[in-house]
Parts: structure tokens; sequence; C-alpha cells
């Protein structure tokens, strides 16, 4: 339940060194860059890095060459290249492209050449059984030859009256709901005959002049050329993949070392540089600090100067979060209000124990508590989301609350029956007992709530905080001398008036005057606010607020009870419904209802949860407005 303590640091290296010094001291550790440029902003003579980054485009060289094995591969470190100058890197990647280039470029040629037999081949299906030689049809010297299709509708249209004009017009085939033709005008009629067939919806196919001879003849002929030009382009293909896999070792090598260098030179955008030196600065954990400056010294030819936290006033430190790792998953829950803030608590902790005590306590049922641990546990393996972690979590908890409830999958009898020596009770037979112990489980969460943001304030050094707001040390007072009275008059014990008055109306007056209090305190010149009626109002207004959100943010927690007596009262709905069915039907009704239950109550009950954490506690304690640590990784 910590924030981690962070220190600034700042680096300055010869340029021509960058590179060798982010590989070898930045990407070990977890630092954060700045951007230098908001920290340096008054030295002079620095100015931002603007040079191209040339290992990008060789990069993608080195993907596109691996691409051909159609392999997966991923930034791995370990298999990087040693370091090695970009005059050396360039024309060794060079070299590897024009190799397979010479492959590929001969493979395109004859990619296109098939694609153009292929084209012919469309042409002459519809041909083949035509018994003239195509390339003939071309050269009449009176009469246009055309061929092409027409749907069925239009052609039994065409045939009615296509001895009344000047063309001859043959069916070669039909294929669904088109009709393959051809026909012969006289070149004095084309264009009107072209009219009437468009007009039908004739659709033209153009016959290359490649084709030559009989349909048949021409088809074989290209069916062989296509299937030897596919052959030749697989022995290519294959040549591809077999260069790729003779150099594959090396080519993953310059690949994750082109990514390493990629990443590395980006390094750039948050540093400052002069004429020969460059300047970056970060945050790094103070537990890796002596590590990390021991690693700068055995570089060498670079000067790191590491500062506190609060003596860096240009950046706000980022929050990293250090939680037990079975804590860890809970993390996800915090961060969906907000990122504690450098110099708060972090609520993990405090979160996981009290949502899994809200589950269990709204939810508890052996059986169900199982199957929601079974299933988050299959989520979290399948997707490593924090969440199925969670739902194992809080399904164990349900089946150990539901031990005590002695309810499993909603039959009450077994688990009496095979645990006689545990204390089982049924909400339903305590009711009042059920809600008052919430309520006063939830009391006990305010004002643990309550102490948490006195920390907070003394840690942020907001003393008007700590002291006057109603979560602070007279808001704490007057929640718990509220609690002291209503719990004297329910139990009819004797209590002091005078105290009761003092401790009442003495925190209710100091938070009526908070502001000015804080203003005092603050040391402003301007103690009250220039409108004092609107600032009467206002306070006025705001002291109705607290009185009020104190009863409702006590009384909110009933409904941990009731969600536990809902629980119940499912099942018994349940019950009442298989008894009335009977029979195997019984059966089959307890299952949907406990699949029903799991899924919608479940749901329910666990956004429950979040918004007592988030509305009844997070708001007391918890702003949430810190930056995320980011520590700068090599992503491939």
């Amino acid at each position: 339940m910590a924030v981690e303590k962070m220190r600034f640091v700042n680096i300055a290296g010869r340029i021509a060194e960058m590179d060798d010094f982010v590989i070898k001291a930045i990407v070990p550790f977890d630092i954060q860059l700045e951007n230098a440029m908001y920290i340096l902003d008054s030295v002079k003579g620095m100015q931002p890095f603007s040079d191209e980054n040339p290992y990008e485009r060789l990069n993608e060289k080195v993907a596109d060459l691996i691409s051909v094995l159609d392999r997966d591969i991923h930034y791995d470190p370990n298999k990087a290249a040693e370091l090695m100058p970009i005059a050396l890197l360039e024309p060794e990647i060079d070299g590897y492209e024009r190799q397979l280039e010479t492959i590929q470029r001969i493979r395109r040629s004859l990619k296109v050449d098939l694609e153009h037999k292929k084209e012919l081949r469309k042409q002459i299906i519809p041909l083949q059984n035509l018994d003239v030689q195509v390339d003939k049809l071309f050269h009449f010297d009176y009469m246009r030859f055309r061929f092409g299709k027409m749907p069925k509708d239009g052609f039994e249209k065409l045939i009615k009256y296509v001895e009344n004009l000047d063309t001859i017009t043959y069916k070669i085939s039909e294929e669904n709901e088109s009709v393959y033709v051809m026909y012969f005008t006289p070149h004095a009629q084309v264009g009107n005959i072209d009219s009437l067939f468009a007009s039908l919806f004739f659709e033209r196919i153009w016959i290359s002049e490649d084709v030559k001879g009989r349909p048949k003849e021409a088809l074989q002929r290209l069916n062989e050329e296509i299937e030897e030009l596919e052959n030749r382009i697989q022995m290519l293909d294959k040549d591809s993949q077999d260069f790729v896999e003779r150099n594959f070792e090396r080519l993953q090598e310059l690949y994750n070392f082109t990514i390493q260098l990629n990443e590395v030179y980006n390094v750039r955008q948050y540093a400052l540089r002069s004429k020969e030196a460059f300047y970056l600065t970060g945050w790094i954990p103070l537990s890796q600090v002596e590590e990390f400056q021991k690693m700068v010294d055995d570089v060498g030819n670079v000067s790191c100067i590491i500062e506190d936290d609060d003596a860096v006033k240009k950046t706000v430190p980022p929050t990293r979060l250090r939680n037990h790792r079975f804590f860890k998953p809970f993390e996800t829950l915090v961060q969906m209000y907000g990122t504690p803030g450098y110099n708060e608590l972090d609520p993990t902790t405090f979160l996981a124990i009290t949502y899994m005590i809200f589950f269990g306590i709204m939810f508890g049922d052996v059986g169900q508590g199982l199957v929601i641990a079974l299933a988050g546990g299959l989520f979290f393996k399948k997707t490593q989301n924090m969440l199925g972690k969670i739902a194992v979590y809080i399904g164990i908890v349900s089946s150990i609350a539901g031990v005590f409830y002695g309810s499993f999958f909603g039959n009450e009898e077994i688990l009496r029956k095979a645990l006689p020596f545990i204390p089982m009770i049924n909400p339903m037979d305590y009711k009042i007992p059920v809600l008052g112990v919430t309520v006063v489980f939830g009391i006990g969460l305010l004002i643990i709530a309550m102490i948490l943001n006195i920390i907070n304030a003394y840690k942020q050094e907001n003393y008007p905080k700590m002291l006057l707001d109603r979560n602070g040390i007279i808001g704490l007072i007057f929640y718990l001398t509220m609690i002291y009275l209503v719990f004297s008059i329910v139990m009819q014990m004797p209590y002091s008036l005078t105290l009761i008055v003092i401790f009442l109306v003495a925190p209710l007056v100091v938070m009526f005057f908070e502001h000015p209090l804080a203003n005092l305190m603050n040391r402003k010149k301007q103690i009250f606010p220039k409108d004092k009626g609107g600032f009467i109002i206002e306070t006025v207004f705001e002291l109705i607020e607290t009185l009020l959100s104190i009863l409702s943010n006590t009384l909110s927690f009933m409904r941990v009870g009731a969600f536990a007596l809902n629980h119940v009262g499912f099942f018994m709905a349940f019950h009442a419904l298989a008894d009335i069915v009977g029979g195997t039907g019984s059966i089959g009704v307890m299952i949907f209802g406990n699949i029903l239950i799991i899924v919608l109550e479940g749901l329910i009950v666990a956004i429950q949860g979040i918004r007592l954490e988030y509305y009844e506690l997070f708001s007391k304690f918890f702003e949430g407005n810190g930056t995320e640590f980011k520590p700068f990784k090599i992503k491939g």
C-alpha cells in the first residue's frame, strides 16, 4: 500500500556515444524520460534534435526480408546483433535485399505473364466449343465481329426479330442467367447493331489477338503454359524462402538490432543537444538509483546528477505502485478511478480487502463462488486480464462466506449435514442483525477513510485540509460524536449533553468558517470573500449537504446486508418454482436459477461493491490525480 519513491536524473554526454549509453544504461532500468526542453528551458545554446531516424527504414527492410517465410517474429534483445555503425549496417542489409530482389524481379515478371495468360483463358473458355480459328474472325474485309454475354431474357427478345436485322447471331454457351453470343454485321450497320445489342444489355468481351487457332487447341496450350508458369513461380518462391532460411539467424539479429536502434534513436525526442553533447532527464525509482549510478560510472564519458523528488519544481514525480503480488490485480480497479498522486496513499490494499469482504457478504454461496473463481481463472489464462484474477479472488471469498451461510448452489441442507461443527446462519432468519452489522461495518470503514484522508493531507502538507475539512480531523470528531450519540440513544446509555453539544456544535462552527480559516492558515491577505451574503448562503448549503451525506454514506452500507438477503430471496423463489414444477423439471429450474443468479446478480453485486468503494470510501480520501509511471522500454 505504497507509492514508490522517485529520484530525478540529469544526464549529459557526447552525442556520438548517446545510442550506446541508452542501450547500456537506460534500457535495462526503469526510467521515465521527461522532455528536457521543459526542464532546461532557461539554458542557452540548447536545441532539440531534428535528425531523421535512419533505422526505421532499415528495420522495415529486414522485416520485409523475413516476411518471405511467413513466420511470426518478435523483438528479443538477447538475439540482437553486436553494436555496429550504420555505415556497416546499411550495406549488409542492402546486400541481402539485392540478392532477394533478383529472385523477386524474375518472379514479378512471370507473375505478370501468368495473369495475362489467365485472362486469355477466361476469354477462350466460353468459345471452347466453337470450331473456327478465332484469330481469322478479326480480319474480314466487309464484316465486323463481336463476342460477349447478355441476360437470357435479353437474348430471348433478340431472337424474335433477329431475322429482320443485318446481323448473324450465334449462341455459344450459357452460364447461370447469362448467354454467351457472337454476332457479325456489315461495316455500314455496325453502329446501329451495336446500339441495339447494348440496349439489350450486351456486354462485349474483348478477345486478345494473342489467341491463335481453334479455341480448344488455344485453351490446351494456355493451360500448359499456365501450369509451367505456376511451377516456375513456386520454384522461385522456394528459392526466396531457402535464401532467407539460410540467412535467418543473421536476419533475426539484424531485425532485433534495428528495432533496438530505432527505439533508442527515438529517445532524441526527449533530449536536447548542444554542438557535441546531449542532455537527458527523467525519473528513476529510488530502489534502482545505486545500481544505475554504478552503470553510468562503468560506461564513462557521461555525467549524471541525481536530485531528490522535492527538489524538482518543473515536473511532478510519476506514480509507481508497489503492492504485494496478491493485491496487484486490484490496481486495475484503483486506476479505473484514478492514479494515486505521488504524495498520496495507494488505496489498493484497502480496496482489495474491503471489496472482497463486500462481495463475500452479498454473494455467499460455496458452489456459485467456485463457478465464478473457475470462470475468472479461465478468463485470465486466455486474456491475461487482471479482472479475471479479481474474479478468482472474489469467487473464493464468496465460497468461504457461503460455508457460514450453509449455501451450496442454493441448497441449505448439504453443508449443514456435512459440516455440523461449523456455525451457519440463514440471513433471512436474522434480517435486522444482518443489516445492523453491515451498517456498523460501514461506519468503521468510513472512520478509516477519514483517517486516511488526514494522513494524505499531512503527506501533502495541506494542513487546512487535514484540520478543517469535513473528512479531516474536525469532520472525524463530528462524525464520531454523532455515532456516539446515536449509539447511546439506541442502547439507552447515559451521555453528557454538554460534551455532546461541544463536540457537535464546535465542529459545525469550524466547518462553517472552513474557507476563511484556511485562508488564514495559508496567510492570504483576504480572509473573507467580498460577497459575504453569498458566502453565508453557500456555506449553509454545504453544511446541510455534509449532514445529509453523513447520513446517506452511513446507510449506504445497509445495501451490503440487503443484497445478502436478496441473494437468499432469489433462491427461495426458485425453490418454490421448482416445487411447483416437480419431478425432473425441478432440476432444470434450479440449474436455470443458478445460472441466472451467477450472471445477473453476480454482476449487480460486483458493480455495487465498486460503487461503495468509489462513492462512499474513495470520495473521502482519494483524489487520484497522479501521473502513471511509464518507463522507457523498447517495444518490438
